[in-house]
């Protein structure tokens, strides 16, 4: 009795699998792809004349159709054409210690120079390196616009996994 609850213990987690949808964004001549999953936000622009950017949250992904459901709105593969994404995370973080650096230099150099009249101060060069490093913080920060195409495309692919198969267990006379 207790072989047989252990066993229906043991295999009971097993009968819950199921697969995974997933929405790849692969690069060419990269290994490494950008996995989206369903519940994260899309930007993205359609193919057409509008020039607008749709930000969408994924409800569901269809692999057999190529269609993804995207606030329960039915959107091809095909009909994308660009997609933001965010950069790395080292990227972000160092584009937000960069404007940062800047902000700082900025009110360190006005404040020497107004409050304290500080005449060592080469403010106009501090300046430059502010408003430089505050350039390229900002633009380390904002996602990246990616054309589909070529170097990069949109793939959807679903794993599934196959009914265990598994006999059930002797019954004891």
């Amino acid at each position: 009795m207790r072989i047989s609850l252990l066993y229906l213990i043991l295999l009971l987690p097993c009968t819950g699998l199921w697969g995974q949808k997933i929405l790849l964004l692969e690069q060419a001549n990269r290994v490494k792809t950008t996995k989206m999953y369903q519940g994260e936000t899309l930007r993205f622009r359609l193919s057409g004349k509008e020039n607008y950017w749709y930000e969408r949250t994924i409800t569901d992904i269809l692999p057999e159709t190529k269609t993804l459901l995207l606030d329960n709105f039915a959107v091809k593969l095909d009909s994308i054409v660009a997609i933001k994404v965010n950069r790395r995370g080292i990227w972000r973080v160092a584009g937000a210690a960069l404007v940062s650096l800047g902000a700082t230099l900025t009110l360190a150099t006005t404040a020497g120079k107004v409050f304290y009249q500080d005449e060592d101060v080469d403010a106009p060069k501090l300046f430059v390196i502010a408003g430089v490093s505050l350039g390229t913080g900002l633009f380390l920060t904002t996602p990246r616009k990616l054309k589909l195409g070529k170097k990069h495309r949109l793939r959807i692919i679903e794993i599934k996994f196959p009914d265990p198969i598994v006999p059930p267990p002797p019954m004891k006379q």
